[in-house]
């Protein structure tokens, strides 16, 4: 970790959250006037909001005096300082209903996968199963693979983000139109950039793509028998909402781990 002080955590942590939720630049008032938690003055917050700039975890749009995070803070935000997620009741629900649906064919669980994951968050879904390794599964799972091509991708989700502040720029939606409009190339970065075992998270110049360097990917792996049959990812903008989408793609990644293996 890095040789941040405990104060400069708390300030970062607080900077990257108020910009996820509000994307708007955070000032030292900003922070002063809702974080009653902060025992300093505010000539000692914007000292260290400078001191975390000087160290590239924050940047400042050259319109406004407010910080936003770059890529190495939301980094390290995710590694070290995010809080775990809590479903609303309203998400509980859909995951269950996900879950009832789960004695369809592959097609519609696959389909209703996205469909949940598109209620939940505000981003572009994309789900690849590998059904040649389905199809050599035994009994009812099997069953529910044949008919199948040898692999499936599913994509949605793009209409919703466009409400994203971030679309208000007409290149970022012909340039998230564009990647979307490539599955099969958009299914390979994917596979790239997915771990065997864990939700993965990659933000904006780790994807190694210029047409990337806006936008993250969060993605995990579902399995049977313990070898990876599938995957589902989300794409959106660096201010994702990276703690409800990595809680999301855990448990329903999860859960299909535990279908599979029944």
């Amino acid at each position: 970790m890095s040789d941040l002080s405990n104060r400069q955590k708390q300030i970062l942590w607080i900077v990257t959250k108020e910009y996820i939720d509000s994307a708007q630049p955070v000032g030292s008032s900003n922070i002063i006037c809702h974080h009653d938690d902060i025992e300093c003055s505010s000539a000692t917050i914007r000292k260290e909001l400078a001191s975390l700039e000087e160290l590239g975890f924050l940047t400042h749009p050259h319109t406004s005096a407010g910080r936003i995070p770059t890529d190495k803070g939301y980094r390290f935000y995710i590694d070290n300082l995010m809080k775990a997620y809590r479903m609303t009741a309203r998400e509980k629900a859909l995951v269950e209903q996900l879950n009832n649906s789960l004695d369809n064919d592959l097609n519609s669980i696959m389909q209703e996968t996205l469909k949940t994951m598109n209620s939940i968050s505000n981003y572009a879904t994309i789900v690849k199963t590998d059904n040649k390794l389905l199809s050599e599964m035994t009994g009812d799972v099997k069953k529910q693979v044949a008919g199948t091509q040898k692999e499936s991708l599913y994509l949605s989700g793009l209409a919703k983000m466009l409400f994203e502040p971030e679309f208000n720029d007409i290149e970022n939606i012909r340039t998230m139109a564009g990647l979307l409009e490539e599955k099969e190339s958009l299914g390979q970065l994917l596979d790239a950039y997915t771990d065997p075992e864990k939700v993965k998270v990659n933000i904006g110049e780790e994807l190694d793509r210029k047409d990337m360097t806006n936008y993250s990917v969060v993605t995990k792996k579902f399995h049977f028998q313990d070898e990876p049959v599938g995957y589902i990812g989300v794409i959106g903008p660096k201010r994702m909402r990276y703690s409800q989408v990595t809680s999301t793609i855990d448990t329903i990644a999860n859960m299909l781990d535990d279908f599979f293996d029944n």
